[in-house]
């Protein structure tokens, strides 16, 4: 009588072998009278859920603010979204990105003075219609430019004016 492995299931041990031909299993440890187990079903690996993920933005996709007016309320206003819109609180058009109200001389800012934004790997500015406008300071140089009408791209170092209001503009 042929005794089948249980562990890989060949079945043409010679009777009385010790060990299976085709795998080296113990056969000693096999009762005579037991039948052979079946080979264990393998069990399915589980499978990793998808975690939901944030889209990272660039290192570069953070830029700061910081005012650069003595006692300012704030130290620095952090840009990390694509489009900040700076102005001051409105009742009626609600809250902007960076308020600065509470600044001295916040009067001669607009509700929506202006848009920080970027467009592909470059920060920019533009005037939203302010009535104070918005100038420019590029980095070396000595004097702001005049009030800009159209999107300027901006630079680290470079100082924005906006109405009265200066600040320092920097990215990694």
């Amino acid at each position: 009588m042929m005794s089948p492995c249980p562990a890989c299931g060949y079945d043409e041990n010679p009777d009385r072998t010790e060990f299976c031909v085709a795998c080296g299993y113990d056969l000693t440890q096999i009762s005579p009278d037991s039948s052979p187990s079946p080979p264990p079903i393998p069990q399915p690996l589980p499978i990793p859920l998808p975690t939901p993920t944030t889209p990272a933005l660039p290192t570069a996709a953070t830029a700061r603010l910081i005012p650069k007016t003595v006692n300012a309320p704030v130290a620095e206003f952090v840009i990390d979204s694509v489009n900040t819109v700076i102005g001051k609180f409105d009742p009626v058009t609600g809250p902007v990105d960076i308020d600065l109200e509470g600044f001295k001389e916040d009067e001669f800012i607009s509700r929506n003075h202006a848009e920080i934004y970027r467009e592909g790997d470059q920060w920019k500015i533009k005037d939203l219609g302010s009535e104070n406008g918005i100038f420019l300071r590029r980095v070396g140089e000595s004097r702001f430019s005049a009030r800009i009408d159209y999107p300027q791209v901006l630079s680290p170092g470079d100082e924005i004016a906006i109405a009265k209001l200066r600040f320092l503009f920097q990215s990694p």
